[in-house]
Order: structure tokens, then sequence, then C-alpha cells
């Protein structure tokens, strides 16, 4: 049985409202959470060139957690900027975007400099993070494979749920020179526990959409 807190429920009032946590020492703000569904869902409606990749066909989404709580998977790089884009579009008190690479680490450490922001202890992740042991491993007939509602482990020290586990987020820098991948941060369900430390560093194309990557917001403060 996993060893979860359960979570308040997230407020999704309207597509321009989220939790956000003021990170120290720094002018901007963190989401709370991933991006959830239902977020996303108000901008890929009137955006439909941007449509999760699920809503095109089901295949390897069918037995993923696709509830409005749940964090948005099936989308880009590509997708994520335009979402952010569409944000900024909307309202002109804050400037939305994804998290620059450092930006992303300094929030997840939230001041460690530990394996996990909880420390080093591996046997302790269980309580932090959803990912191959507590998801994958489980089978695709157990209620706790694939993704999950946000929210529901513990969060880091500074409040910021999920940055370890249940779905990579993607990154506004590049990973390599060429420019031909784009960096992912977190870990996620189906990955081991070594990918899920706060400095473990991933890539894919800027056009590539699965079922374990989505992304996180940060909102610039004046």
């Amino acid at each position: 049985m996993s060893n979860f807190k359960k979570p308040k429920m997230v407020r999704i009032l309207n597509s321009l409202s989220f939790d956000m946590i003021k990170i120290p020492n720094k002018n901007y703000e963190m989401g709370k959470y991933s991006v959830t569904i239902a977020e996303y869902m108000h901008f890929a409606k009137v955006n439909e060139e941007h449509l999760p990749e699920w809503k095109k066909k089901l295949g390897r989404y069918e037995k993923i957690n696709l509830t409005d709580n749940a964090p948005i998977i099936g989308v880009s790089w590509n997708d994520a900027v335009a979402y952010c884009k569409w944000l900024n579009e909307q309202q002109k008190e804050y400037v939305y975007r994804l998290p620059r690479e450092a930006e992303w680490e300094y929030a997840c450490r939230a001041g460690t400099t530990t394996k996990w922001s909880f420390g080093d202890n591996e046997k302790k992740l269980d309580k932090y993070a959803w990912y191959d042991e507590n998801s994958y491993d489980l089978g695709e007939e157990h209620k706790d494979y694939g993704t999950h509602v946000v929210g529901e482990k513990l969060s880091n020290p500074w409040g910021l749920f999920d940055m370890h586990g249940n779905v990579w987020e993607w990154c506004e820098d590049w990973y390599d020179e060429e420019k031909k991948y784009k960096v992912l941060r977190g870990g996620s369900w189906n990955g081991f526990a070594s990918v899920t430390r706060s400095a473990f560093r991933f890539r894919g194309y800027p056009s590539d959409r699965s079922n374990d990557v989505g992304f996180r917001l940060l909102r610039t403060l004046p």
C-alpha cells in the first residue's frame, strides 16, 4: 500500500487561477503543482493544434489518469510555451513562462544540497514521489499505475509538490550546444528512483509528446 498524504482539493476556479509559491530570495513564483489537465484544457479547447496527444489517439494513455486534477501529459515543449504565451495574452498583471533549468533546480532543492529535497535516504522517497516502484512496476491493472492527482505526496520544504516524480517537467533551456533537445527535470511515475534526484537531467525534442511528461509554470514578479 502506498504511503501518501491525502491532498486538499486543488483549486481550479478559472483558466487564470493558479496556486503559486514565492521562491525565497528570488523575483519569481513557481507553480505549487504541475499544470493540471483542467488548467491546460482551457487553452487547448480554443487552440486545437495544441491538444494533448491523447485527445487525438488514446493508445499509450489508455491506462493513465486523465482526470481534471491529474498533471497534463502528452504535451510537447512547443505546446507548453504556447500555453504560457496564451496566458500572457489573457492578462497583463504577470508574465508566465517555463522555468529555466537553474530556476527549476533551485526551487526543487529548496535550500538543500542532498540527493532529494528531503535528504539522501531513498527509503523515504515513497512519501514524496510517484516513481516506478510505487506506480509503473505495479502493472497496468493496479490502481496506482500511471500518473496521479497532483499533490498526493508530501511537498518539498518550500511547499512545492511533485518536484520528484509523477511527471517530467519541461524547462526553458536547451540541453545541448547543438540545440536539438530541451531540458526535462524531476523524473516520473515510470522512472527509477535515481532519475527523481534534484540534480538529475534528462532531455527531449521540443516536439516530443509522452505519457510521462508535463510542465510547471513560473510567474515573474514586478
